[in-house]
């Protein structure tokens, strides 16, 4: 059993949350977060606008919240290194606040023995390595400490770009993700402040405008995300994004032009021999929207009814929920490097 606690109680902690609830092997024994309001987190988890209310009971004790009558130590430390990880037994710390400096802090905490590793969910320039499951986590040693679970779009599309990739070599390519708003977002127009490095505001002023109502045009850390998982492939990506006014599921456009050119019958083929071996990517054939992949585990769903080739150019329509199935592989990271001594 590995004690995790988590930094940051946002949608990813909170989804998190609601995940540990139902797995056996990881057991969440503390929460920090800036807010200093118990009460407040503690509605927060038991009423969701996107999913819904928390199948179980929710209470809030003195310094705690009581989940299914067990409690979680609830701390509100503004800087990861001060909350009292050691005192509460954590192995494993997930860092979920998406603050920059939580990354360097977790360093002292390592490195002083506090916690035994530390779980990122963002990417960073600040941890040991950057992991996607699937992808590059035969790689993990025990001496990376401080790992990142990089971001939900890394996660979706570095499998199908690693297959292709390695089968056919990538030559050139774009990749176009459609991501739902976020909580830095504004509901009316304003500038944009960063979450990541608290007081920046965004020089990409349309970032700023109403995140209801508009679709808004803005760069995306995707490729470049995915570069470090897979560096072959840097330099042969275009990049780009839409954020939308939907809740939560992105969906990822992805068009690439290979060295070595299957005919369209020999690419399907791959694909479905892939997805076959693959426990994190699957495959979906129906007429679906986006509500239809709501909690949905895996890293990605690859949209065969769109996915297929012309004159040499791939293309590939992906679907992920970009906080339930992005917050499964954080857990099966947690598992992955808590059990590496």
């Amino acid at each position: 059993m590995i004690r995790i606690g988590l930094n940051g109680f946002g949608r990813i902690g909170r989804t998190l949350t609601r995940i540990l609830r139902q797995v056996n092997d990881l057991e969440l024994v503390m929460i920090n977060d800036v807010n200093p309001f118990v009460e407040n987190m503690a509605y927060l988890l038991r009423y969701d606008s996107t999913y819904g209310k928390f199948d179980g009971t929710i209470d809030v004790g003195p310094s705690s919240i009581e989940i299914n009558g067990k409690s979680v130590a609830y701390n509100a430390e503004a800087c990861i290194e001060k909350a009292p990880w050691a005192e509460a037994g954590v192995d494993l710390i997930i860092d979920a606040s998406g603050v920059t400096r939580n990354v360097t802090g977790a360093r002292e905490l390592t490195e002083s023995g506090k916690v035994k590793k530390v779980v990122v969910t963002h990417s960073s320039e600040y941890v040991d390595k950057e992991i996607v499951m699937g992808v590059n986590d035969s790689t993990l040693t025990p001496a990376d400490k401080i790992v990142s679970n990089s971001i939900c779009d890394a996660n979706a599309i570095a499998h199908v770009l690693h297959w292709i990739d390695g089968q056919y070599t990538i030559r050139s390519g774009s990749v176009t993700t459609l991501h739902p708003w976020l909580s830095y977002q504004n509901i009316t127009d304003g500038p944009s402040i960063s979450q990541s490095n608290p007081g920046c505001v965004w020089k990409d002023f349309a970032l700023g405008r109403a995140s209801v109502g508009c679709v808004i045009p803005k760069n995306t850390t995707a490729v470049t995300a995915v570069e470090k998982i897979l560096p072959g492939i840097k330099g042969k990506l275009h990049s780009f994004s839409y954020r939308i006014p939907t809740d939560v599921v992105a969906s990822s456009d992805i068009v690439i032009w290979t060295q070595d050119v299957p005919s369209p019958e020999e690419f399907r083929r791959f694909l479905d021999e892939r997805l076959a071996r693959s426990p994190y990517v699957r495959a979906n054939t129906e007429s679906l929207v986006s509500q239809d992949y709501e909690r949905e585990e895996a890293s990605a769903i690859i949209d065969m009814q769109w996915t297929g080739m012309v004159n040499g150019t791939m293309k590939l329509i992906l679907w992920y929920d970009n906080e339930w199935g992005y917050s499964c592989r954080v857990l099966d990271l947690a598992r992955r490097i808590g059990g590496l001594q």
